[in-house]
C-alpha cells in the first residue's frame, strides 16, 4: 500500500513540475519583482479548514491566477498535490477565497501570477490548534498547524430497541 501511495505522489509531483514548466512566464515578468506574492497588496492567509485539521489532511495548492488588464482576477487555475483523497476538495476553496479577496497591484495587470500554498501539519493532536503562516519569496505561502482532535458527532437517531 505504501508503495502505491509513493508512486501516486511521485506521479502527481512530476505532473505539477511539468505543468509549472509549461506555464513559466518570460524572465522579464518573473524576475522584475512583479510576480508571485509581490503582485498582491493584501493577500490574507487562507483558512486551514477544520475538517482538514481533524482528518490530518495536508498538501500543496498550486495556483495560476490570470489578472485582467484592469487588474481584476479573471481566472484561477489550481492543482493540488496531496496524499489524501479529500485534499483538493478541502484545501482549494479557502485558497481561491483568499486570492479573490486580495487586491492586485497595478503593475501585474494582464499577467498570469503563480503562487503555491503549502498546508502542513506538525506535532500532536490538540483540541485547539493554532494556525500560523509565513511567506517565502517569490511565491510560496506556508500554512502550518497541529492536527485537531476530532469532535464527537451526536446522533439524532433513537437507540435501537432489542
Amino acid at each position: 500500500m505504501r508503495r502505491v501511495l509513493f508512486i501516486a505522489v511521485a506521479a502527481l509531483l512530476a505532473s505539477v513540475h511539468a505543468r509549472a514548466q509549461q506555464t513559466t512566464q518570460p524572465a522579464s515578468e518573473t524576475t522584475s519583482g512583479t510576480g508571485g506574492l509581490a503582485c498582491f497588496e493584501d493577500l490574507g492567509t487562507p483558512e486551514y479548514p477544520k475538517k482538514a485539521l481533524q482528518e490530518n489532511v495536508d498538501g500543496s495548492v498550486w495556483t495560476w491566477t490570470q489578472v485582467s488588464p484592469q487588474g481584476t482576477i479573471d481566472n484561477i487555475e489550481t492543482q493540488v498535490v496531496s496524499a489524501w483523497g479529500q485534499g483538493e476538495k478541502l484545501l482549494t476553496p479557502p485558497v481561491e477565497k483568499a486570492i479573490r479577496a486580495a487586491k492586485i497591484k497595478s503593475e501585474c495587470a494582464g499577467k498570469k501570477v503563480s503562487l503555491v500554498f503549502r498546508y502542513q501539519l506538525h506535532g500532536e493532536v490538540t483540541p485547539s490548534p493554532k494556525v500560523t503562516s509565513k511567506t517565502e519569496a517569490p511565491n510560496v505561502m506556508d500554512i502550518e498547524s497541529q492536527p485537531a482532535a476530532k469532535t464527537e458527532v451526536s446522533s439524532n437517531r433513537a437507540p435501537a430497541i432489542p
